[in-house]
């Protein structure tokens, strides 16, 4: 009598037919798999485990790899800023997380909350104290006497002569040559003929000359009603520190103090 669970197949070779009783296959490969595995946990049991060398080296657990691997996982998916802001009364650090700041509660909930930590740390001391370097302010005693004078000899002629033709004091155009370019010598003189820089921008004229004509052609066309203050430089500065030549708020007492002290009044 054959059994229910069992599928006839044919031999090769001849006309005999083969029964496979498949309920009982399984039952003996199941028991042979049980085998195997209680021989293998009882192995394990009696064998003691040794730690790689390099993980006695570092100190290192699976526990702690663990913790590392998860660790950088999280570093690695989260964009981390950092805010410094220094104060009188020390230092914080604010830390915020996450790709973006949520703007409301429902967006909050769907992509994690943002959390941001401050830490207030003790206040600088000693020579970790911020240092604060004070610009020193201008003085007309500042500039070089004698890089003033051989200024004056080099230029009063074209001072005069921008006063003919443009109606620009030739006491008030060599003062701001002088205190535009340091009586010649800064930078923009002596590497690009500019001796009106930054009013005449940062460019580089063939001489000085073309620069001064520059300079006079552009307060004439920019500022035309200084030509009718021209009774005398003190009227004519004052008028033109109220256009916007000039950002710096002490331009009138530095041309005054310029022309007084080098005398340029006789020009």
């Amino acid at each position: 009598m054959s059994s229910s669970n069992s599928t006839p197949a044919r031999r090769a070779g001849n006309n005999r037919i083969l029964t496979i009783d498949w309920s009982l296959l399984l039952r003996r490969v199941g028991a042979r798999g049980k085998q195997l595995f209680s021989s293998a946990r009882y192995k394990a049991s009696q064998t003691e485990y040794i730690p790689p060398v390099w993980m006695k080296r570092f100190h290192l657990s699976w526990f702690r790899l663990g913790l590392i691997g998860i660790t950088l996982f999280v570093f690695t998916q989260k964009q981390v800023d950092f805010t410094v802001s220094v104060g009188k009364e020390g230092l914080a650090i604010g830390a915020n997380e996450g790709r973006h700041m949520a703007n409301n509660d429902g967006e909050a909930a769907g992509a994690g909350s943002v959390r941001s930590a401050m830490l207030s740390l003790l206040p600088f001391v000693g020579s970790a104290s911020p240092q604060v370097t004070a610009t020193k302010p201008w003085n007309v005693n500042d500039l070089n006497e004698s890089a003033v004078q051989a200024y004056v000899s080099r230029f009063e002629k074209v001072a005069r002569g921008e006063e003919r033709k443009y109606s620009i004091p030739a006491a008030a155009g060599m003062a701001l040559a002088i205190l535009h370019s340091n009586a010649g010598k800064s930078t923009a003189a002596t590497k690009k003929n500019n001796h009106f820089f930054p009013v005449t921008a940062n460019t580089h004229y063939e001489n000085a000359w073309l620069n001064w004509r520059a300079h006079s052609e552009l307060i004439t066309d920019k500022y035309p009603r200084l030509a009718s203050e021209s009774v005398n430089y003190q009227q004519w500065v004052a008028a033109l520190a109220k256009t916007d030549y000039s950002q710096d708020k002490q331009l009138v007492s530095k041309v005054m103090d310029i022309v007084e002290r080098y005398q340029l009044e006789r020009l």
